[in-house]
């Protein structure tokens, strides 16, 4: 099996497809409202799905966390990240793997990893 979508409950479906069109510099599919934005799926990847629900929007913490980088570019691409609108949580390492945890405009938690060190 693998990955067929990410769907995110959200107040706006168009602007936080927007911000993360902006993250993954992939187009929000043509239509997106309020009530409902995709981005299509590249190659065999996941198509992104934000839909506004019926009644309250869930509270408390993330059910599915989203864990990006690894590349060489990883502080830059943070700083790009922030630089949309992502709110930066904390810097960490821990052994030697460095990340940064930040937050959607709707509040979802995500973070961007470094590359992994060398195993010794």
């Amino acid at each position: 099996m693998k990955v067929g979508m990410y769907s995110f409950d959200c107040r706006d479906a168009a602007a936080l497809a927007s911000f993360w069109s902006g993250v993954l510099r992939r187009p929000v599919d043509e239509g997106a409202t309020p009530e409902f934005a995709m981005i299509s799926p590249v190659g065999d990847g996941a198509t992104w799905m934000f839909h506004r629900p019926q009644g309250e929007l869930a509270t408390g913490d993330n059910r599915l966390m989203l864990d990006l980088g690894g590349e060489a570019d990883w502080a830059e691409q943070a700083g790009r990240v922030e630089a949309l609108g992502a709110e930066r949580v904390s810097d960490n390492e821990q052994d030697g793997v460095r990340w940064v945890v930040f937050r959607d405009p709707e509040g979802n938690t995500f973070r961007i990893f470094a590359p992994r060190p060398p195993s010794s």
